[in-house]
């Protein structure tokens, strides 16, 4: 009765609001022929059974931490037989905007918390390395979590009626493998949503030496803060503000509104 009840407040949003989806790849169909996979370090992968099948760019394995069969991921390694750094890309389809209110939604994870990936998220008009380097970029991080975690970008900055691409690009450097799965993007969504890395509280200085100050925004709110580990460190509650004195590392605060990521030195 619930997922009826689900089923039918999704159907209800959709015709109020005209969301559709332009975009929406779960891997599962084994089938990326109309995306563009470019290897752009041509390394070798390092001699372990886990990464050594990793060669080129991305690649469609079953998820290891899901109980369904079939339920399929993309993933990129970095860890290789020298000290080159990955530079792996993954392009969607061509996209164009028509109206406003886009957006791109996707998980990712980092399979070991004690070796972090980096990833960014270009547009381009065109499939070329030279062209993804020196285009716009739309997201980046140098430590996606170890545990999947959904991120949304809000795509106002690409221009409308102008057809375009999406790029995934993993550039870490002697780490481990990355996973991406159920990229998404939408368009004509009104809401007005937050943004996922937008947690309604205030971090700073970010980066910190040492203590860090989370500012409330007037209101009662639970939050945690996860290491790269996806291990909880710390919660509690917040009204105004308070500090928190935290080691040397990566870390993410997760509210019921979304998740953001600071640094202490």
């Amino acid at each position: 009765m619930k997922y009826i009840y689900l089923v039918f407040f999704s159907i209800y949003c959709l015709v109020i609001n005209g969301q559709s989806d332009l975009l929406n790849q779960d891997f599962n169909s084994g089938n990326i022929s109309s995306w563009t996979l470019i290897d752009g370090d041509s390394a070798n992968p390092y001699n372990d059974p886990s990464v050594i099948h990793l060669n080129n760019s991305y690649h469609i394995i079953e998820d290891i931490d899901s109980l369904n069969i079939g339920d399929s991921i993309v993933v990129a390694n970095s860890w290789f037989d020298d000290t080159t750094s990955a530079n792996n890309y993954i392009f969607t389809p061509e996209i164009t905007f028509t109206q406003n209110g886009n957006y791109l939604y996707f998980d990712a994870i980092s399979f070991d918390g004690s070796y972090p990936e980096a990833l960014q998220v270009y547009y381009s008009s065109n499939i070329n390395l030279n062209s993804i380097i020196n285009s716009n970029i739309l997201f980046d991080t140098v430590a996606v979590p170890n545990i999947w975690t959904n991120f949304k970008i809000k795509l106002d900055s690409i221009p409308l009626n102008t057809p375009v691409y999406l790029a995934f690009r993993h550039y870490s450097n002697d780490q481990y493998i990355l996973g991406l799965d159920n990229i998404r993007v939408t368009t004509n969504d009104l809401t007005d949503l937050k943004e996922i890395n937008d947690s309604g509280l205030k971090i700073y200085p970010n980066p910190s030496l040492g203590i860090i100050n989370i500012k409330g925004n007037g209101r009662m709110e639970l939050f945690k803060i996860f290491n790269s580990k996806g291990q909880i460190i710390y919660s509690g509650k917040i009204l105004k503000s308070t500090q928190i004195n935290l080691n040397s590392g990566i870390y993410y605060l997760k509210t019921s509104n979304g998740t953001t990521s600071f640094v202490v030195k």
